[in-house]
């Protein structure tokens, strides 16, 4: 690996306006390519928050190495439209997409005129190349594929609703960590509108009678997860089911990859030997230098993405482009070839060596109801590609006489004669085959290089066909193959268990399966939860030594595709992603609810395995921690607002403003339990609700004077979704966590009050010491007359013990909880505001991050900072607004807080801006006193004069 990055120095000003902000490089690798101007098929690379452009190197040079070294010597492949891949890439000085959406909004704009001036390098370059006369011209490309790493991802997609985006420039998008339904940090109402819009726009882009510019017909879409390892982006949100038709793209986990089978981090992903490899042959896979889009139509990418990044094994969406083309074999004459024909339903098991130039025959049972026998499963460890010694055919009798294939097989006979020899017409079935991971005695990970090849037919698919052939061309070695019909309905257990049994009692198994076959399925339909891990044990005792291969299962669902492999089964983790909160969700077809276990066992091992399974406690934790992080944000900020609420209402009523510890003391004692009822409530009627149920104001309040297109404007435009409240919970299981995230949250308020008090105190206690300590030299100095400072300090520790001054100290201490509680949602912001500055970019933010924005806070803080106190609400109007707007942002903050967590600044600011008001009516208040007051003083003189 050699790597060299190319400024494209041509990418200036008159491009684009972001020139002095951002860069676009071109990749190298130097070993295979020196030329310095992109001579292949275009590509670009986004990075991902804070991500920089040489994290295209991996990718890049993987691909590099598997065209020069691979595909460059096939000539098929180049006459196909094979080339080499241009990789762009993109410095976006490690900015923050993640948190500031004006930066993203930035970055799309960035990227569109960087797209334009990608292809407009290429008609010239290709001029310069010495093409063949013979070969048809090369066209200009009109579109570039694009890799987005994490929020690079979400860059790409945002690149379609920009107005700068030209139609058709763009129709291949691999993705990598990415979260695509919902932003990581939603600290930001643009980052938020953005997702909104972008979704709605994907969702919607696939329909029918959408214009050419909106349309994404031409367009696929592949995002790749880590699973589980990736504790910066959470897995679920990765899913986009919901905004992709099946037909143009899926969701797949790094651990369902075939030869890849392990979950990745967020940064490893882009790293990984094993995924970079087949991200690597899937892009050269798909591109085609002979079309003006540069790749395959979306049909031909679809089919190579499900054979690359799938194992084959999930249920088929579209049977037209999953069932492979089966080529013709040829003719097989057994008056010529050493042959052995197996009885209806006789397993084949072939373990060691096998002579070459054999051929084994099984009869295909008829389909039912004449046989029970339903479903073909094989497995062996020897390889299936073509010319690799081992075919499995489809074959059936010739009636009459057809010139025979070129790949007729002439072997010579050494087992029984029939009296009439058959001649077989056979259809090849190897390419159907799926690789699974190796599993031995002697393979304790899931990482390692070997695989066994996996075939499994449905009877009733096999049409005419007589016979499944097992053809050796070349002599088997000291390995296995193993095939058999059964009936896979008696392979299959269902494990009809309850929440509560599976929670208190787990699941314990001590003979599974009942009847032995190759592959056999466990079905567990009450583990759905993504939120919930399990541990599972599995034994197997008896004839460890003689079998086979060792037990190994795959482990998945059918709502997404996510599968791990477990080999030489033994002590695991069960775990599941699945729908992401605030979504409605979306039937997969054939999707059935459930923990899927599919076992492959040495059927010639009559001994049964024992299963356990119990909750992983602590997992499960860990889980819902990741999955609802932003409730740390909002919860507590509740628990803040209803105390100060409390504090109020006693100052107001005449008493003294209470400390923030007998404020909160004060609402767990009155407030607290209907609050945590009500949020109860509204937690079981969300979890409960079977569809996305949204409500509008015609809905709450029937407006029969409206017109009906005046009351559609008012539902579109005055609507809230029951699944975008609270935590997005769609499971009746989960109802609980609302309250008991409430609970938690009144300790994480107390312990921020504790330590806030504590570093106030020691700061006190600071100032009053070094004070001190200066009074002491300065008496000692000048001892027979004491200082003004001295006087000053004495009058101020004196005012101390007053309770007007203990009630400043209290407020002022609430009013640091507040900001402090609102602190997380404003840092993102200024980590955004220092990094353009570090890169000298001094363009203006948003309105909302502007001084306009903090306006409220820098006033309200100059007011108590100079001495004075928030005055009462003597009035019943002053205080029921008080009252009503806490309430209020109490009420939003606990239906939106966690899913859109910005809106809390915006709600304290509205809370401080009335606060201001109060404190400018009392000067006013004041003011009109004393002027009256003296006008009153000046006429009393003027009586006695």
């Amino acid at each position: 690996m050699y790597p060299s990055y190319i400024r494209q120095h041509g990418f200036d000003s008159e491009q684009t306006r972001f020139a002095g902000k951002y860069g676009l490089y071109l990749y190298r690798d130097t070993k295979y390519d020196r030329s310095d101007q992109p001579t292949g098929i275009p590509a670009l690379f986004i990075p991902g928050n804070a991500g920089s452009y040489k994290q295209v190197r991996s990718i890049a040079s993987e691909t590099s190495e598997l065209y020069y070294d691979k595909i460059l010597r096939e000539s098929d492949l180049q006459n196909n439209g094979v080339r080499p891949i241009d990789f762009f890439t993109v410095d976006f000085n490690e900015e923050f997409s993640a948190l500031h959406g004006h930066s993203l909004l930035e970055q799309a704009e960035y990227l569109n005129d960087a797209i334009r001036y990608i292809l407009s390098l290429y008609p010239a370059a290709r001029k310069n190349q010495q093409v063949d006369s013979s070969i048809q011209p090369l066209p200009d490309p009109t579109a570039v594929i694009i890799i987005g790493h994490s929020m690079g991802g979400v860059v790409a997609r945002t690149l379609f609703t920009m107005p700068n985006y030209q139609p058709g420039s763009i129709n291949t998008i691999l993705t990598m960590a990415t979260p695509h339904i919902l932003p990581p940090a939603p600290f930001d109402w643009q980052i938020s509108k953005i997702y909104t819009d972008i979704n709605d726009f994907w969702r919607n882009g696939y329909s029918q009678g959408v214009t050419p510019r909106n349309s994404l017909a031409d367009v696929t879409l592949i995002s790749i997860a880590g699973g589980n390892l990736d504790t910066v982006v959470c897995s679920d949100s990765a899913n986009i089911n919901t905004l992709v038709p099946a037909s143009h793209g899926f969701t797949v986990f790094t651990t369902s990859i075939p030869n890849v089978w392990t979950s990745m981090d967020h940064q490893c992903i882009l790293w990984c030997n094993q995924l970079v490899k087949a991200v690597a042959k899937s892009l050269l896979g798909v591109v085609n230098i002979r079309r003006a889009g540069q790749t395959e139509s979306s049909q031909k990418r679809m089919t190579l993405f499900r054979k690359i990044f799938l194992t084959g094994l999930e249920d088929p969406v579209d049977l037209d482009v999953n069932i492979p083309k089966r080529d013709p074999f040829g003719v097989i004459n057994f008056g010529k070839v050493s042959y052995q024909f197996l009885d209806m339903g006789q397993r084949l098991v072939l373990n060691g060596s096998v002579s070459a130039a054999k051929a084994y025959l099984m009869p295909i049972p008829p389909p039912a109801p004449h046989s029970t026998l339903n479903t073909f499963s094989f497995l062996t460890d020897q390889s299936l590609l073509k010319d690799s010694g081992v075919d499995i055919l489809l074959c059936d009798v010739m009636t009459k006489e057809i010139p025979e294939h070129n790949n007729k097989i002439d072997l010579s006979v050494n087992n029984l004669t029939l009296p009439t020899a058959p001649r077989l017409s056979c259809y090849s079935v190897s390419n159907e085959a799926s690789l699974v991971p190796a599993s031995r005695s002697d393979i304790k990970s899931i990482i390692h290089d070997k695989s066994f090849n996996f075939l499994k037919l449905k009877v009733k698919e096999l049409g005419d066909y007589q016979y499944i052939a097992v053809v050796f061309s070349k002599e088997l070695v000291n390995g296995f193959l193993i095939g058999e019909f059964v009936d896979e309905r008696i392979t299959l257990v269902d494990i009809n268990t309850s929440m509560k049994d599976l929670l208190i009692d787990g699941i314990h198994i001590d003979a599974f399966p009942e009847h032995f076959a190759l592959v056999s399925m466990l079905r567990i339909p009450v583990i759905d939860s993504s939120l919930l891990t399990y541990k599972m044990s599995i034994r197997r005792t008896g004839c460890v030594d003689q079998q086979i291969f060792a037990p190994f299962l795959r482990q998945s669902i059918s709502t997404m595709y996510e599968s791990k492999f477990i080999v030489n089964v033994g002590d695991l983790d069960l775990n599941i992603h699945g729908q992401a909160p605030f979504v409605t969700p979306v039937s997969a077809p054939n999707s059935r609810r459930g923990l899927e276990l599919q076992f492959w066992m040495d059927p010639t091992c009559s001994a049964p395995l024992s299963l356990d399974v119990e909750l992983d406690l602590y997992g499960s934790l860990g889980k819902i921690v990741m999955r609802f992080q932003m409730v740390a944000a909002a919860f507590p900020f509740i628990i803040v607002v209803m105390t100060l609420r409390a504090q109020l209402r006693e100052y107001d009523r005449g008493g003294p403003f209470l400390s923030f510890g007998h404020g909160l003391a004060l609402f767990i004692r009155q407030t607290f339990l209907k609050f945590l009822v009500i949020v109860s409530l509204l937690s079981i009627y969300q979890s409960i609700t079977k569809a996305s149920k949204t409500y509008s104001l015609v809905d709450l309040f029937p407006m029969d004077y409206a017109s009906g297109d005046m009351q559609k404007a008012i539902k579109a435009k005055a609507s809230f979704n029951v699944n975008d409240t609270l935590l997005g919970n769609q499971d009746p299981f989960f109802w609980f966590l609302p309250p008991v995230f409430f609970i938690m949250s009144v300790g994480i308020t107390t312990l921020c009050w504790f330590i806030l008090s504590g570093i106030v105190r020691i700061l006190t206690f600071s100032v009053v010491f070094i004070n001190r300590r200066a009074k002491c030299v300065t008496h000692l100095v000048n001892r027979p007359s004491e200082t003004k400072a001295s006087i000053l300090f004495r009058r101020a520790h004196k005012s101390l013990n007053t309770q007007e001054s203990w009630d400043r100290y209290h407020y002022l201490q609430s009013i640091l909880v507040l900001l402090f509680m609102l602190l997380p949602l404003n840092l993102p912001v200024l980590m955004v505001w220092i990094r353009n500055m570090s890169v000298h970019w001094f363009a203006p933010f948003s309105w909302d991050h502007s001084v306009m924005a903090i306006a409220p806070v820098i006033f309200y803080v100059e007011i108590i900072t100079s001495g004075k106190m928030l005055p009462r609400s003597t009035g019943r109007n002053s205080q029921a607004i008080t009252s009503f707007i806490l309430f209020l942002i109490t009420v939003y903050a606990l239906l939106y807080g966690v899913r859109y967590t910005y809106l809390l600044y915006f709600s304290s600011l509205g809370f401080l801006s009335w606060l201001i008001l109060l404190h400018i009516r009392e000067s006013l208040w004041v003011d009109k006193t004393l002027i009256v007051y003296f006008q009153n003083i000046l006429k009393f003189n003027k009586k006695l004069s």
